[in-house]
């Protein structure tokens, strides 16, 4: 392609990379509450002094996470605006965009490997694919673990790929124990951020063995000299993650205190009962629905089509010339998916996010099959149209108000404005996802004094909203109560209730998934609105005595 012709591709790059920077920095949709619970709420009490909510997974007597890939992304850039702000409470919305940050910065890893694992011809291109699809401006901007894993899958691939490159080319290079080393290392650190990258490194592990056995030309002493350094990088890197979570977790390095995360994540994970907490899925999920959706109908059409010219190709009529190195790649890139979506798939708790991994090896399969280069309109309407429609999806309209609502109700506490600021808050979330505490930004310290108090009632009834209502954790007056809600929750209290509701702001857009019918009957704004009120406890008593003694008369 000449100057002019690539001018244009390179400029949609540029923009692409512009969107995924706004969708870092400023979608505020919802997609899962690991997001934020297996990363950012886990730091900010200990770096930036937030009141915040640990899971179950933090839990020092069977901790089933490691703190490191936690403590790298975020924990040190939190350390980092704590030493900036010498002190001093930092805003919700500042907290939120640091926590982005180190994300967004991680993506571009992604767009590094694909662009060194294709030819140099259709780089452009495959950074295009790759840079408009949806999950790397939602889900790969966000702190989910699956996004680290997906950057660890990406550069074994790439280091699996320098390997070959050495053995043709060089085959006594210099560079062959680092890239073994890095292996190694991405290895672990892939397995203690997430254990189900083992499924996608699975692949990757026996090319390096049958790597490392032609490079010893099958001796065992030559096998066991060339793979003794990646050992030894990989017990290493173990054994500093597992005094890192001892460390963590316990405050000391006794044998009883000893964590071996990745373990104590698998026992957690075989126990059938524990999987239907977080809700049983059908085995056939992955393949049929999340990996649709995570690579969209178009880029999966053309995936199936390069594995069919890999499996025509491997049982065709072929001289018996050796493979290069693009075709043991695209053989790896294709096993690499197998491998990851039948492993996965025998768990039967199975949501899209886990085969974000998958992304990478499938735009570099397609691409390196070149049919999806003289794809036509159709390929890009269908592209453009599902990448659009599920980036809005997930990175704006999904749970969208949940975010935004505790930058405003955080507004509502400090105003030093207004007589409020002198009031006790009592914050109520309700039929929403789980808020999570550390981007409200208020002080351990605030809640500990009762100054402030953040509850999740999530699902629950209207009855038993009305009773927590009415039963208030906080022992101070005055204090003021918080309810932030859904409008289309609010219709299902009882009216002489609403009336003890008052409107303070609105979030819009918001959208719940899972109350879809609630939300089109009440109509499209409050259908998409996330509701701020205020709530009249001595009004809301005087309503439910009004019920109670109405409820009696009609007794008798």
């Amino acid at each position: 392609m000449t100057p002019s012709e690539t001018r244009l591709p390179r400029y949609a790059y540029g923009g692409l990379v512009v969107l995924r920077a706004l969708f870092a920095l400023y979608g505020t949709g919802y997609i899962h509450p690991d997001e934020y619970f297996q990363n950012g709420e886990v730091v900010a009490g200990s770096t930036l002094g937030l009141h915040s909510h640990l899971t179950w997974e933090w839990d020092p007597v069977f901790p089933c996470r490691s703190i490191v890939p936690v403590w790298l992304t975020t924990g040190i850039p939190f350390s980092v605006l704590q030493l900036l702000l010498q002190g001093r409470t930092p805003t919700p919305s500042l907290v939120f965009v640091v926590e982005r940050l180190s994300f967004l910065l991680s993506s571009f890893l992604l767009d590094f490997c694909v662009y060194h694992l294709v030819q140099d011809s259709t780089r452009l291109p495959a950074l295009l694919l790759l840079a408009s699809s949806y999950v790397v401006h939602t889900y790969q901007v966000r702190p989910f673990s699956n996004s680290l894993e997906a950057v660890f899958v990406a550069l074994s691939l790439l280091l699996l790929k320098k390997l070959f490159l050495v053995e043709t080319q060089s085959p006594s290079s210099k560079r062959t124990p680092i890239y073994t080393s890095l292996l190694a290392l991405v290895s672990v650190c892939g397995v203690f951020t997430r254990l189900t990258f083992a499924t996608f490194f699975f692949p990757v592990a026996l090319e390096i063995l049958k790597w490392g056995l032609r490079q010893s030309r099958y001796s065992l002493a030559g096998f066991v000299r060339l793979l003794s350094l990646p050992i030894l990088v990989a017990i290493t890197a173990v054994l500093g993650f597992v005094y890192a979570d001892s460390l963590y977790f316990h405050g000391d390095l006794k044998p009883s205190h000893i964590e071996l995360t990745p373990l104590n994540f698998l026992r957690y994970n075989l126990l059938p009962s524990n999987l239907a907490e977080h809700g049983l899925h059908p085995r056939w999920l992955h393949l049929v629905v999340n990996l649709p959706m995570i690579a969209t109908p178009a880029l999966l059409y053309y995936v199936l089509r390069a594995e069919f010219d890999i499996f025509a190709s491997r049982s065709g009529d072929r001289d018996k010339t050796k493979p290069g190195i693009v075709q043991m790649m695209q053989h790896t890139y294709n096993r690499v998916r197998w491998s990851a979506t039948s492993l996965l798939s025998i768990q039967p708790h199975q949501e899209p996010r886990f085969l974000t991994p998958l992304l990478v090896p499938m735009v570099v399969v397609a691409i390196n099959n070149a049919c999806i280069l003289r794809a036509g309109r159709s390929f890009l309407m269908f592209w453009i149209f599902g990448n659009v429609i599920l980036a809005t999806l997930f990175g704006v309209l999904h749970q969208g108000g949940v975010i935004p609502s505790l930058f405003r109700v955080h507004a509502i506490i400090n105003d030093t404005s207004s007589a409020l600021n002198s009031r006790n808050f009592e914050v109520v979330y309700w039929r929403t996802y789980m808020p999570p505490r550390h981007l409200l930004a208020v002080r351990q310290e605030d809640v500990n004094s009762q100054r402030v108090s953040i509850r999740d009632l999530s699902g629950a009834s209207p009855t038993t909203i009305v009773d927590n209502l009415l039963a208030p954790v906080l022992d101070t007056f005055p204090h003021m109560v918080l309810l932030v809600t859904p409008f289309h929750a609010v219709k299902e209290l009882e009216a002489q209730t609403r009336t003890c509701l008052k409107e303070l702001n609105r979030v819009f857009p918001h959208l719940d998934l899972d109350h879809i019918g609630e939300s089109v009957q009440v109509g499209w704004k409050d259908g998409l609105s996330l509701g701020i009120f205020d709530v009249d406890v001595a009004c809301l008593r005087e309503a439910m005595s009004t019920d109670r003694l109405r409820e009696e008369i009609t007794a008798q």
